[in-house]
Order: structure tokens, then C-alpha cells, then sequence
């Protein structure tokens, strides 16, 4: 009874632990990459700004418009302007007024922030799709790393079976008087030996899956499961593009190169507002208003209604304002060439974007084209290192070899079968990575 009730126990817990994992696809982790991740959304709250910044410079051709009102209270000696009398009393005062004006030419300062502000946010949108190309290039190095070291693990695990059932093999056969220690002995350091091997492939697990719930921001304590990634043969011995074409394909979709770009263009901007800053400057101003003051009285010596003295003093203006610079304490001069340092750097800058760029879709790309060779390789080889330990293994159980000869066979073909499992991994991993960075990862979306 008391078996049964372990049993039933030990089923529900772990009916329990399975539906507790979270099983996680490649896609679904760059997608919850892509939604937590914080440059991501500085990227994206930096290009807020930037379009509110945009918004303003469209304004900044608008007039500007403004109207106040005052009240005033003096006592003693002064001169009121509105009823044109030196006074020596208590007074009070007001009026109302509102006024206008308008850049008519501001050497293209504005035109040029215009430019240069719609440059910045367009350049900013570029960056937050070069942190996604970043994000996603990560998520899937991180993921293909858990699924190969499983897939290390399973053929470990393989490798410790068949080991194990050797050893009990030669256990019995030692029992039973037909067998010798030597033997056992061999296979219990080798089972051993392999154990350890799960062991550290377990803990090499443990850390390449930390690496990657870190990088998605999510909670360790949770329990995951990554589901590997099938591909066909075809699919890993398909045909490479050729290397110009990929490249070109990954220079035009650069989402860091056209922010490069963008942000050159936007200090170009900068530079021609600095070269106008000696241009004049012409605006239009027009006001209009009126006043009161408790001085100004009627004959019999009361004040003037107040609604009368309003209409009766209204006052209106305009005018044109010419500004010229003709002395700025070298401002402008130092301006210019401090903008002129900015894009040079800017044009470094873009260089450097494109080596970078350059760099790591031609190492992607080799790594590629040595990696379907290495596959091609493997997977022939592999044939016959199986065929070779299966005719090892017989020959081993009916005593026509010794275990060195047995155990090298074995280790020929745990080592094919890594090196398959590499070489397979390595072709997923670079061909994702190029179609990142051409942009068919997306496409394919």
C-alpha cells in the first residue's frame, strides 16, 4: 500500500514539474528578447525625443504670439505717462497689450534644423532596428549554444548506455566464471570516466541556458525548456550565395550603416548653420495696446472711466528689425571648426561601421562555407566509424580483440558524432546570422 501510495506520488509530482516548464522556441526567445530588452527601449524613448524635436523645428516658422496685462500702484512723486502729467500722489494704473513677430530670414538656420532634426530622427530609427539586428544575433547564438551542448549531452548519454550494458555484460560474464576482473575493471573506469563527462556537460548546460534566460530578462528561478531546432540534410548541404552578393546585400540593409549615414548628413547640417552664422538677420514685429492711470481726470476732477480711457489710448506699432553680426568674440569661428571636427568624425565613423560590418559577414561567411565542408566530411565519416565499431563491438564479445582496440573504436565514433553535431550547428548558426544581417531573417518572419 505504502509502494503504491510512493508511486502515485512520484507520478503527480512529476506530471507537476513537466507542465511547469516553459518550453521556449528560437523564435518565441528573440521575440521576448526583442520586448524586454533596455537598449531597445532607450533606443526607442530616444527616438521620441527626437521626432518631438523634429515637431519643434516645424513650429519654429510659426510667429510668435504673446498678450499681457498690468496693474500698477505708485505713491509720491512721478510722472504719469498716460495722462502726460508730473504728479505727486497716489496713482493707479493698467493696461492690456498684444504683440506679434516673425523670422523673415535667419541666414537658413531654420531650413537647415528642419533638415537636420528630421535626419536625427530618422537616424535614431535606424538605431533602433541595428539594436534589434544586435539583439537577435545574440539570442540565437545564446539558444544555439544550449540546443548543441544538448545535443552533446544526449550522445553522452547514448555512449554511457551502451557502456553500462558492457558493463553489466562483463559482470555476469565474471559471476558466471567465463569472464575476468580485468575487464570489468576496464569498463568501470570507463562508465566512470563518462559520467563525469555527463556531468560536466550538465553543468556546461545549466551555464549556456543561464546565458540565455539573463539575455531574454527573465526569471532564473523559472523552469525552462529550449526546444532544439530541426533542419533538414538538404537544408544544411544547400548552395552558399556567393560571397559579393551577400555582401552587398548586408552593406544596403545595415540598420548601423544608415544611422551612420543619417547622422553624417545631420552634422553636414550643423556645419553649414555654423559657415551662416556671420548671415543677417530680418524679422517683423506689430503690437497693439492701450493703458489707464487714475490721474487722468475730467473737468470737474473725476477720473475718466476707465472702459473710455482704454479706447481713447490705444496705441499700435510695427516694425523691421535688421540684425547684422559683426563681432561674435570668434564664437562663430570657433563653431565652424568644431563642426567641421564633427564630421570627420562622423565620416570615420561610417568607415568604421562598414569594416566592422565587412569583418564579421566575411568571417560568418567562412565560417559557413568550412563548416558545410566539415559537415560533408563528418557525415561520411561518420558511416563508416559506425560501421567500424559495430564490427569492433561483435569482434570485442567474442573475444577476437582487446578492449584498447574496442574502447579506440568507441571513441572514434563519439568523436564523429560530435564533430557532426558541431559542424551541423556551426551551418544554422552562420546562415542565421547572415540572414540577420542581410535581412531575410526578417523576411522569413
Amino acid at each position: 500500500m505504502k509502494k503504491l501510495i510512493y508511486t502515485l506520488f512520484a507520478t503527480v509530482f512529476l506530471i507537476t514539474s513537466v507542465s511547469a516548464q516553459r518550453v521556449l522556441t528560437l523564435d518565441e526567445c528573440i521575440q521576448i528578447a526583442l520586448d524586454n530588452n533596455l537598449d531597445i527601449k532607450r533606443a526607442r524613448n530616444e527616438a521620441i525625443s527626437a521626432r518631438a524635436g523634429y515637431t519643434r523645428s516645424k513650429f519654429d516658422f510659426l510667429p510668435d504670439l504673446s498678450a499681457g496685462a498690468s496693474h500698477r500702484w505708485s505713491e509720491g512723486l512721478s510722472f504719469d505717462q498716460t495722462s502726460g502729467t508730473r504728479v505727486n500722489t497716489t496713482t493707479l494704473g493698467g493696461g492690456a497689450s498684444i504683440g506679434a513677430s516673425v523670422t523673415i530670414f535667419s541666414g537658413f538656420s531654420k531650413n537647415l534644423e528642419l533638415s537636420r532634426s528630421k535626419l536625427l530622427l530618422e537616424a535614431n530609427e535606424q538605431t533602433i532596428e541595428s539594436n534589434i539586428q544586435s539583439i537577435e544575433g545574440n539570442v540565437v547564438g545564446a539558444f544555439l549554444q544550449v540546443v548543441s551542448t544538448q545535443e552533446n549531452l544526449k550522445i553522452a548519454e547514448q555512449t554511457f548506455g551502451l557502456l553500462k550494458e558492457q558493463l553489466d555484460r562483463e559482470e555476469k560474464r565474471e559471476k558466471a566464471g567465463v569472464g575476468d576482473m580485468e575487464r570489468v575493471y576496464n569498463f568501470r573506469s570507463q562508465v566512470a570516466q563518462q559520467n563525469l563527462r555527463i556531468v560536466e556537460l550538465t553543468n556546461q548546460l545549466k551555464s549556456s541556458e543561464l546565458v540565455l534566460v539573463q539575455l531574454l530578462l527573465l526569471d532564473p528561478t523559472e523552469d525552462f525548456n529550449f526546444q532544439g531546432v530541426s533542419i533538414e540534410d538538404a537544408e544544411l548541404e544547400a548552395q552558399i550565395a556567393d560571397f559579393s552578393e551577400v555582401s552587398e546585400k548586408s552593406l544596403a540593409h545595415s540598420p548601423a550603416i544608415k544611422a551612420s549615414v543619417l547622422n553624417l548628413e545631420a552634422t553636414k547640417k550643423s556645419y553649414k548653420m555654423a559657415q551662416y552664422a556671420w548671415m543677417p538677420r530680418l524679422s517683423a514685429s506689430a503690437s497693439y495696446g492701450s493703458n489707464w492711470s487714475s490721474n487722468l481726470r475730467n473737468q470737474d476732477g473725476s477720473v475718466v472711466d476707465i472702459s473710455s480711457q482704454l479706447e481713447n489710448n490705444i496705441n499700435k506699432g510695427a516694425g523691421l528689425n535688421l540684425s547684422i553680426p559683426l563681432f561674435t568674440n570668434f564664437q562663430n569661428r570657433t563653431r565652424v571648426q568644431q563642426t567641421k571636427i564633427q564630421v570627420l568624425n562622423s565620416e570615420i565613423g561610417l568607415q568604421q561601421e562598414k569594416n566592422n560590418l565587412t569583418n564579421q559577414v566575411q568571417r560568418a561567411y567562412l565560417d559557413l562555407v568550412n563548416a558545410k565542408t566539415s559537415y560533408a566530411a563528418a557525415k561520411e565519416s561518420l558511416v563508416n566509424l559506425q560501421m567500424a565499431f559495430e564490427f569492433a563491438k561483435s569482434r570485442y564479445e567474442n573475444g577476437t580483440i582487446d578492449f584498447v582496440t574496442y574502447l579506440t573504436s568507441l571513441n572514434g565514433k563519439n568523436t564523429g558524432e560530435l564533430q557532426l553535431v558541431q559542424a551541423k550547428y556551426t551551418i544554422l548558426f552562420r546562415q542565421l546570422i547572415l540572414d540577420i544581417y542581410t535581412g531575410e531573417l526578417n523576411n522569413q518572419n
